[in-house]
């Protein structure tokens, strides 16, 4: 095909918007597909991104330790089938040390943070996004 001559160009004309229409709809298909596989980023996280195993909420957990972090408190729980997870909290939690070895209800919101790449450098302003324990609810 030479798009030189007119009668070639022609033909080429009349196809390109059906080749066209046929790459968008090929695109569509292919981007929908791939939003549909995509992780929830709402899910409560270990801290390093990856999902925490006690993502089940409202399950109850017992809290087995509580850390001062530079970022957060970490909270050391375990549920009900013996797997273990560190999450992130609010620093607050971390100043309540008779949450220790309790059954408690986790209230999660979503919360900026200073992101893992300061380092714990007060003055860096990188942020990160986090599903934060912001509260706890001791249950018998």
């Amino acid at each position: 095909m030479n798009l030189f001559y007119p009668s070639d160009f022609r033909t080429f004309s009349r196809t390109l918007p059906a080749i066209l229409i046929a790459l968008l709809v090929t695109l569509g298909l292919a981007m929908s597909s791939c939003q549909n596989n995509t992780r929830d980023t709402s899910q409560a996280t270990d801290g390093t991104g990856s999902p925490s195993p006690l993502t089940s909420d409202p399950k109850i957990v017992v809290v087995q330790g509580l850390t001062m972090g530079d970022r957060a408190c970490y909270m050391k729980l375990e549920n009900a089938q013996g797997q273990s997870s560190e999450e992130l909290a609010d620093f607050n939690i971390c100043t309540q040390s008779q949450l220790v070895d309790k059954r408690v209800r986790l209230t999660r919101t979503l919360t900026p943070i200073s992101a893992i790449s300061c380092q714990g450098n007060p003055e860096c302003k990188n942020r990160e996004t986090v599903n934060l324990i912001t509260a706890v609810e001791v249950v018998p």
